[in-house]
């Protein structure tokens, strides 16, 4: 039997695999506590979250439900479900989803920014309809564009990964050299430019998403984003760690 304790720990394992992308790695811990915890809304939620990485959305959707069979007010899920429909197509359904948790949470700005964007997105879909204008030909069209686009935000990551990655490097060298007191202001500048390059990167994204009529820019590169957002939380760390 499967003690509590190694119940934590193997959430915890599985959350780690889920920020290096090991999403069947992810899987397996997940499962493994779904065989002794039936119920447990987080190993569920974050299996369909490894689902969801791997391009299975529909499984995903399936473990994302389970949850909510067990906690229908359990709000990661359900944002999760509704970020799954998105990428189905199924806007409708993505914005009963966002407005579930409204209900329940009438200030969550993920949901009301998310849901605001499935809003303009069907607006505009029903403006394409009324002039005759094939949804289907519009989609063909922005999806080069979305290549285009995606491949100037790997770019652009790719540059802003090295260059913190060099000023944390630098920053550490300083700190290990025994010169402690300069390092940790070089630290504070770099944390506060990277809570800031952050909000940029994000404003950015959303920018970007106004240019498309039927894709949901941020919801099709959401694995990008969550790459992102793993390296920016490991940087962060490193640098609280300097003491």
């Amino acid at each position: 039997m499967v003690k509590s304790e190694n119940i934590k720990k193997l959430l915890e394992d599985g959350l780690e695999s889920l920020k290096k992308n090991k999403n069947e790695k992810a899987i397996e811990y997940f499962e493994r506590v779904i065989a002794v915890e039936a119920e447990n809304t987080m190993a569920w939620n974050n299996k369909g979250v490894a689902l969801r990485k791997l391009g299975k959305i529909e499984d995903a959707i399936n473990c994302y439900n389970k949850a909510l069979s067990i906690d229908p007010d359990l709000s990661r899920a359900l944002l999760n479900k509704a970020r799954a429909l998105k990428m189905q197509k199924k806007f409708d359904l993505a914005l009963f989803t966002y407005e579930d948790i409204l209900e329940l949470h009438p200030e969550h700005r993920e949901a009301i920014e998310e849901s605001e964007r499935v809003r303009n997105l069907l607006s505009r879909q029903v403006q394409l309809i009324q002039v005759e204008e094939s949804v289907t030909q519009k989609e063909s069209e922005e999806r080069k564009l979305f290549n285009e686009r995606k491949e100037e935000l790997i770019e652009f990551l790719e540059e802003s990964r090295k260059s913190i990655s060099d000023s944390v490097e630098k920053i550490e060298e300083i700190f290990t050299s025994g010169i402690k007191e300069e390092a940790l202001e070089h630290r504070d500048r770099i944390l506060n430019a990277l809570i800031s390059f952050n909000k940029q990167l994000l404003n950015r994204i959303r920018n970007i998403n106004d240019e498309f009529v039927t894709l949901d820019f941020e919801e099709e590169i959401r694995e990008l984003i969550d790459t992102w957002d793993a390296f920016k939380d490991a940087k962060i760390e490193e640098l609280k760690n300097l003491n």
